[in-house]
């Protein structure tokens, strides 16, 4: 999971820096490892790029150095390949015939080693980066065509021809944004769908992100549908085509933790659906007398708490804010790595007025490794918590994840071939509660009745690709 970001305004002599370093701001609780910016200067012909490792505002001083009227951008939040700056997107290259190629790509491509065998200059990969390798796959199918068919010029024909043969021979989940030097802007997403990527069309620009509230007018957008290109030219002149027409299948995660409450993924609003669950979720503390008995309803912040409120709204039971995290810091669970993740959650807070002998019923979005449910829970214990109910919106996280989430093993994960009990022994709790997975699609297919299948290869091990 990352963030990307493009605009093309038509006006050359327009500089869009400003408004694609906001793009990317408002993407960055996607990616927090590394950011990037590439814009191309329709009158000077000269490309613009700017990388940093961290955070979207590393990038503030450098942004004089972009010039431009068109550009891309990324936040990343690594699954696969190093940390170091080579890795950093967007990823650019010069191109025979072609001014030049940049891309950015949120996803996971499965079948890396396959499409490496198909590149036939391997010296122009400088990453293990699985976004560098896709650039360099278009490039090649481009150039082919560009032979096949005896064109000087790239058109909407050879593109559209090139983003059918990426369908049939990439594996996994992928949004990508290409831009072409002195041509314009291309959108496409995986046959599935699974990560999401939206744009707006405006008089004199069109903006791409990978959520809507990253675009200017966050209510007036449309979806690039999973299986479609949308390709916009330097005279904003937009052409889409529908190459597959599979049934959308999104990730929950995005629903449950990676996404802003303000965004729609998929014409869901993710606020609606935090709030929607409660039901579900009051509907199996309706089943269980012990709940009664709590003092107060604790959420996890920040993505449980939509929830939380309408849980304590139900039970009639003050809602109190006992867990608090420096807001200063990164989001804990996109840390790929066991010691960023110890280092961030130890930076959680418990103020223990409403702790104290207390019974409290304790709200988070899910539960993935533990760690943190586990540091919380600790905690809590030595604020004197009398009694610990643990409620997870989502249902135990079983399997690895292949499409850009950095769970990449079982290993990791605490309800790996552990019961409930098991985990609720594990954690020394009075109760541990998980949504089950029915009523969590159910919900998501209440507000958008379209989507009949979700990607929950997570929570049952079944893959798509």
């Amino acid at each position: 999971m990352c963030g990307i970001a493009g605009i093309i305004h038509k006006d050359k002599n327009k500089n869009i820096r400003k408004m694609l370093y906001e793009i990317l701001f408002n993407l960055q609780h996607r990616g927090q490892d590394s950011c990037g910016l590439i814009t191309y200067d329709n009158i000077n012909k000269k490309c613009n790029i700017i990388k940093e490792l961290g955070l979207v505002d590393k990038n503030l001083n450098n942004l004089k150095k972009l010039k431009g009227n068109i550009g891309i951008g990324h936040v990343r939040y690594p699954t696969q390949g190093l940390t170091s700056i080579n890795e950093v997107q967007p990823f650019y290259n010069n191109v025979n015939n072609i001014d030049g190629i940049s891309l950015s790509h949120n996803g996971n491509i499965t079948n890396y080693n396959y499409i490496l065998s198909l590149i036939k200059d391997k010296t122009k990969l400088k990453s293990s980066s699985d976004s560098e390798l896709l650039l360099l796959l278009f490039i090649e199918l481009v150039n082919k065509e560009l032979i096949e068919n005896s064109k000087f010029y790239i058109n909407n024909k050879i593109i559209q021809s090139v983003i059918k043969k990426i369908y049939n021979i990439c594996k996994g989940s992928y949004s990508v944004l290409i831009m072409i030097n002195n041509f314009g802007l291309i959108a496409f997403r995986d046959i599935h769908g699974i990560r999401p990527l939206v744009y707006s069309i405006n008089n004199n620009y069109i903006e791409f992100a990978s959520e809507t509230v990253a675009l200017k007018n966050s209510e007036n957008y449309l979806n690039v549908k999973n299986g479609e290109v949308v390709i916009i030219n330097k005279y904003l002149n937009y052409n889409k085509l529908q190459i597959y027409d599979y049934p959308l299948r999104p990730c929950l995660f995005e629903y449950i933790y990676f996404a802003r409450p303000e965004s729609y993924i998929n014409d869901i609003l993710v606020y609606e659906f935090r709030e929607k669950i409660s039901e579900k979720i009051i509907n199996i503390i309706n089943k269980d007398d012990s709940f009664n008995n709590i003092d107060y309803v604790i959420p996890v912040p920040q993505t449980a708490l939509i929830t939380s409120i309408k849980v304590a709204e139900h039970l009639k039971k003050p809602l109190k804010h006992a867990i608090f995290k420096n807001r200063y810091t990164h989001r804990t669970f996109i840390n790929n790595k066991n010691d960023k993740i110890i280092k961030n959650i130890k930076k959680i807070k418990i103020i223990k007025k409403y702790i104290n002998n207390k019974k409290i019923l304790v709200i988070d979005d899910s539960i993935v490794r533990g760690n943190t449910s586990n540091y919380i829970i600790n905690e809590l214990k030595k604020n004197n918590a009398k009694e610990i109910y643990l409620f997870s919106s989502s249902p135990p996280i079983k399997h690895p994840n292949k499409y850009g989430i950095a769970i990449p093993s079982y290993k990791e994960l605490i309800a790996y071939n552990k019961s409930i009990e098991e985990i609720r022994q594990d954690f020394d709790i009075k109760k541990l509660n998980y949504l089950d997975l029915n009523s969590l699609c159910s919900v998501l297919t209440e507000l958008n009745k379209n989507i009949k299948n979700f990607e929950t290869s997570v929570f049952d091990g079944n893959y798509i690709i």
